[in-house]
């Protein structure tokens, strides 16, 4: 990305079909623009995505007005606005917490207050349930990615981390992402 790109973020969701990333991808880029950041993802029987997209604002101009008639053309659902740059924030490192625990209806709201009261940001946020091959029995799986303070203590926030793994019969991992 130069100085002079701007950047244009976009959510879509479609019924889960193959080539829908790729259709995008070129759609994008035969306006002369570029993906700079990408999450795509089945979620139930449809397929998420969340874009940021750069260029300069003629090439962004060209994708804005394009982009009702992509949405058309593939069937997909599509809102986008201009954004910013991702903050960065040397006051925090970046951490990865994995849980894995039976079922529960409030294992992220459990989560989510831990993280919160330990003034931890909950940048990432990854679930999926799922039946155990060996037993059936009904799981969760979650990862998450974390911005934890530097001042804060890592051990005494992991001890506190696996003391909430025990009280919600999970286990769990807080590690920090070596980038």
């Amino acid at each position: 990305m130069s100085a002079q790109d701007s950047l244009l973020s976009i959510s879509v969701l479609a019924r889960a079909r193959a080539n829908i990333p790729l259709e995008l991808f070129r759609a994008i880029r035969e306006r002369g623009c570029e993906v700079e950041d990408c999450r795509i993802a089945p979620i139930g029987d449809r397929l998420a995505a969340n874009l940021v997209v750069s260029g300069n604002w003629s090439a962004l101009g060209r994708l804005e007005t394009a982009l009702p008639g992509i949405a058309q053309k593939l069937d997909l659902q599509v809102r986008f606005e201009r954004c910013g740059p991702r903050e960065q924030n040397p006051e925090f490192r970046p951490y990865a917490a994995d849980v894995i625990a039976p079922q529960q209806p409030d294992l992220l709201v459990h989560l989510l207050e831990f993280f919160a009261s330990q003034d931890v940001e909950v940048a990432e946020i990854s679930t999926q349930k799922y039946a155990s091959n060996y037993t059936g029995a009904e799981m969760c799986s979650v990862q998450m990615v974390l911005h934890v303070p530097v001042n804060q203590h890592p051990q005494a926030l992991r001890e506190s981390f696996m003391d909430l793994c025990d009280d919600l019969n999970a286990d769990g991992m807080l590690d920090p992402i070596k980038t």
